[in-house]
C-alpha cells in the first residue's frame, strides 16, 4: 500500500487548518544545500524551543489553502542536519505544541490524536481503495452517485478529515462512500404512537413512504408487508442498518424491539448509496435521498439530527411555497434547492423525540442521468493524491475539466478558467448571494452542499442541499412573515447581522469559493489574482444593484479580516460542534484577500 500519497493528503488538510488557527509559524527561505536534495526554495516553519519543524511549500495562496510536501523535517538547534518526520509524528508535534500552548487538557489531546492517526489510516485505506480508478476519477465524466462517492479525503482544511468513530474499517466500507458499495434499508413496523412526524405539506407519512415503495422497481410487497393486524396500529418504517443495531441497543428503545412493538420486517426494495456526508442516502430511481441519524463522529460532530435542524427544511420548503418564495425560485432558475419537506423519529414512552432515530425526506431531483454530468463541488477541487509526485500532470478534477475545455475550444486555459469561474458565479454565487441580499435567506452552501449540473465542462445550474444549515435575517423574517415560534422556539435560526455575515461568509465564500481560487491557482491554470478580482469585480455588481440589504457584500468586500470556522481549535478543545450553544465561539479571523486587492490591468474577456 502506497503510504505516500496519505501522507501528502492527510498533511495538507492538517497543516492549512493548524497555519489558519496558529500564530507561531513564519515562512522561510530554505537552505540552499537542502534544495539540491529536492527540498522546496521556501517552507513553514515552527519553533518548538528545542528544535524547528520545517514543511516544504509547493504553492502559497492568497486564499489560504496551501499545499505541502512531506516528508516534513525536524532541525535541532546548532544543527544544520534535517531529520526526516512522516505525518504522525509532524502532527504528534504540532498537536502537543497547540494544547502547551492553549491550556488544553491531556485527556483532549489524547483523543485529538487518536482521532488524527484514525483519519490519516482510513485516507490511506481510501486511496488504496482508488488504486486502480485514480485515472477515472480525476479525468473522465461522472455520474452524481460516482462524484458524491469520489471524496478521497473530504474537508481540505481539517487535522482529521477522515474520522469516523465508532465504525470499524469494514463497516466504514460497507456503510459509507469510499469503497462503492450499496446497501438495502431495513424495514421496521413501528407503533403510530412511537412515531413524531412532521411536514411542510398535506402529505401524511404513509403517503410518504408509499411513494418510495411505490417507485421502486425491487420492492417486493410480499416479503415485507404490513399484516392486517399490524397495519391498523403500525406503520412502515426504513432504517439505516448500521444505526438500527444502535436503536436497538438504546434505553428508551430497547424493551420496545426486545418484546417486538417494534417488528423488524427485514431488508426489501432498492439498494441505497452513502453520499460524501455519509448519513445521507441515494438510489437513484425514486423519489427521496434519504437523511438518517448516526451515532458517528464525522469531523467536529456526533451525526444526530436535531429537532431545530430537521424543522429548519421544514420552514424552507413553507417559505418556498409562498409568493416571494415562488417569485425567488422563477427569477433564478439555473439554481435548485433540494427541499427537505418532511422529517420522523421515534419517539420514547413518555412521548420525547429520540435523536438517534430521527430521518429526514430530501427531495431528489437528480434521477435521469443520461448526461452524466452531475459533481459535487468538494470532490472537482479536492488534490490529486499524486500532486506531489507529479506535479506537472496529477491535477484536480476541475483542473483538468478546464484543461480539457481550453484544447477542445482552442483558448488558452487562463481563458477556460475564467469561463469556469464566470459559470460558478452566475449558477451558485448568484442566486445564493442575492437569497441573503434581496430575500433575508441563509444557505450553509460549503463545497459538500454544492451539486453542479456541467455542460461543455463548465457550470449551468447549481443544486443545493442541506437545508438544516438554513437560517433568516430580521429581512427574511419579515418579508415571509415568519413568527417567534417558527424562528425561535422550533428552527433556531434567526441570525443577528454579525452571526449571518461570519456564518454565510465563511459556508459560500472561504470553505466554498476560496477554495476554488486556490484549487485552479495550485495546479498552474491561472493566477489567483485574476480570479479574485473577477469575483470582487462580481460581488460590486451585485452590490450596486437595488438590495433590501447590503450588509453580507459589504462585509465581504471591505473587510479587512474573514472570520472562519476553527476546525483545528474545536478537535483540540474536544468540542461537539453540534451541540456549541455558540457557534461563532470556535470562530478565528483570517486575512481577506479580496480586501485593498488592486484589479489587474488585463483581464481576458469572455469570447
Amino acid at each position: 500500500m502506497d503510504k505516500s500519497r496519505a501522507e501528502f493528503l492527510s498533511a495538507n488538510s492538517f497543516l492549512n487548518a493548524y497555519l489558519r488557527e496558529m500564530n507561531d509559524w513564519e515562512v522561510r527561505e530554505t537552505p540552499q544545500a537542502w534544495r539540491a536534495n529536492g527540498f522546496t526554495q521556501q517552507a513553514i516553519v515552527v519553533p518548538l524551543g528545542h528544535e524547528e519543524i520545517w514543511v516544504g511549500l509547493a504553492f502559497w495562496s492568497q486564499c489560504g489553502r496551501h499545499r505541502f510536501t512531506m516528508p516534513a523535517f525536524a532541525v535541532r538547534a546548532q544543527s544544520n542536519e534535517p531529520q526526516a518526520l512522516d505525518f504522525l509524528a509532524l502532527a504528534t508535534q504540532l498537536v502537543e505544541n497547540a494544547s502547551a500552548k492553549n491550556g488544553g487538557s491531556g485527556d483532549a489531546r489524547d483523543c485529538f490524536l487518536e482521532r488524527i492517526t484514525e483519519s490519516h489510516q482510513n485516507i490511506q485505506w481510501s486511496v488504496a481503495l482508488r488504486e486502480g480508478t485514480l485515472g477515472r476519477l480525476f479525468h473522465d465524466i461522472l455520474r452524481f452517485q460516482e462524484s458524491e462517492q469520489g471524496l478521497i479525503t473530504g474537508h481540505s482544511v481539517h487535522p482529521a478529515p477522515k474520522v469516523r468513530q465508532p465504525m470499524t474499517q469494514p463497516e466504514a466500507q460497507l456503510y459509507g462512500p469510499d469503497g462503492g458499495n450499496s446497501f438495502p434499508l431495513i424495514w421496521l413496523a413501528v407503533p403510530k404512537a412511537r412515531i413524531h412526524y412532521q411536514s411542510a405539506d398535506n402529505l401524511s407519512l404513509n403517503d410518504r413512504i408509499q411513494q418510495l415503495v411505490t417507485a421502486d422497481a425491487n420492492w417486493q410487497s410480499n416479503q415485507c408487508g404490513l399484516n392486517a393486524d399490524l397495519a391498523e396500529s403500525h406503520q412502515l418504517l426504513p432504517a439505516h442498518p448500521w444505526q438500527l443495531e444502535r436503536l436497538k441497543a438504546h434505553p428508551q428503545l430497547q424493551q420496545a424491539f426486545a418484546t417486538k412493538q417494534i417488528v423488524v420486517l427485514g431488508e426489501n426494495g432498492s439498494t441505497w448509496y452513502a453520499t460524501s456526508s455519509m448519513r445521507s442516502l441515494y438510489a437513484e430511481a425514486l423519489p427521496y435521498m434519504l437523511k438518517f441519524s448516526m451515532s458517528v463522529r464525522l469531523t467536529n460532530s456526533v451525526r444526530h439530527l436535531q429537532p431545530a435542524e430537521a424543522e429548519r427544511g421544514c420552514l424552507i420548503s413553507h417559505v418556498l411555497a409562498t409568493e416571494a418564495g415562488r417569485e425567488y425560485a422563477n427569477r433564478f432558475e439555473q439554481f435548485t434547492i433540494m427541499e427537505e419537506p418532511a422529517y420522523t423519529c421515534l419517539l420514547s414512552e413518555e412521548g420525547e423525540p429520540i435523536l438517534e432515530s430521527m430521518m429526514v425526506f430530501r427531495e431528489n431531483p437528480i434521477q435521469a442521468q443520461a448526461d452524466q454530468d452531475y459533481e459535487l463541488l468538494a470532490t472537482l477541487c479536492q488534490d490529486h493524491p499524486d500532486s506531489q509526485i507529479e506535479p506537472t500532470l496529477a491535477h484536480s478534477r476541475v483542473a483538468n475539466l478546464i484543461k480539457q475545455r481550453a484544447q477542445v475550444q482552442q483558448v488558452s486555459e487562463q481563458q477556460a478558467s475564467l469561463d469556469w469561474f464566470d459559470g460558478y458565479l452566475h449558477s451558485v454565487l448568484k442566486p445564493l448571494i442575492l437569497a441573503q441580499a434581496d430575500y433575508g435567506v441563509l444557505f450553509g452552501a460549503h463545497q459538500q452542499n454544492i451539486v453542479l449540473k456541467l455542460k461543455d465542462g463548465i457550470p449551468v445550474h447549481c443544486y443545493f442541499r442541506d437545508c438544516q444549515g438554513t437560517g433568516f435575517s430580521e429581512v427574511g423574517a419579515n418579508l415571509f412573515r415568519l413568527d417567534q415560534e417558527q424562528l425561535g422556539q422550533n428552527a433556531e435560526n434567526q441570525l443577528n447581522d454579525d452571526m449571518a455575515n461570519k456564518l454565510f461568509a465563511y459556508y459560500l465564500i472561504i470553505n466554498s469559493t476560496f477554495s476554488l481560487v486556490s484549487t485552479l491557482g495550485a495546479d498552474g491554470v491561472i493566477e489567483e489574482t485574476l480570479l479574485l478580482a473577477r469575483l470582487q469585480q462580481f460581488l460590486k455588481q451585485l452590490l450596486s444593484g437595488e438590495r433590501k440589504d447590503t450588509r453580507f457584500l459589504e462585509y465581504v468586500l471591505f473587510s479587512e479580516k474573514l472570520w472562519q470556522k476553527g476546525n483545528f481549535v474545536c478537535s483540540l478543545a474536544d468540542l461537539n460542534e453540534n451541540t456549541l450553544a455558540d457557534p461563532l465561539s470556535i470562530y478565528v479571523p483570517i486575512e481577506n484577500p479580496l480586501y485593498g486587492l488592486t484589479q489587474p490591468n488585463t483581464l481576458e474577456k469572455r469570447s
